[in-house]
């Protein structure tokens, strides 16, 4: 697996709406269906959403919109650029994995 590009940013913001797996399903693959995104975290729980992305190909607008699209609220307001290496799982920090 290829590691991270530099001009890759991880971003997680808030999700609304959110009840079932289902929910989960339907956000994770209309964000991963747009060019430039490269990894979908969802968090039912937590009710976010952690996504890789090529900046300048996915804004803000452009994953708030797919998620509305899906059925959901994403607060990008109150969106966070991630540190780098911090959006990996342990498992993925463990293995070595990007």
């Amino acid at each position: 697996m290829s590691a991270t590009s530099p001009t890759e940013e991880t971003v997680r913001f808030p999700v609304r709406g959110m009840t079932c797996g289902s929910c989960v399903n339907r956000i994770m693959r209309a964000v991963g269906r747009i060019d430039g995104v490269t990894k979908v975290r969802v968090d039912l729980v937590g009710e976010t959403t952690t996504v890789r992305r090529e900046p300048a190909l996915v804004s803000n607008a452009v994953l708030a919109a797919a998620v509305a699209e899906a059925g959901y609220d994403a607060d990008l307001d109150a969106a966070e650029v991630i540190a780098r290496g911090v959006d990996r799982s342990l498992l993925d920090r463990i293995l070595g994995r990007s």
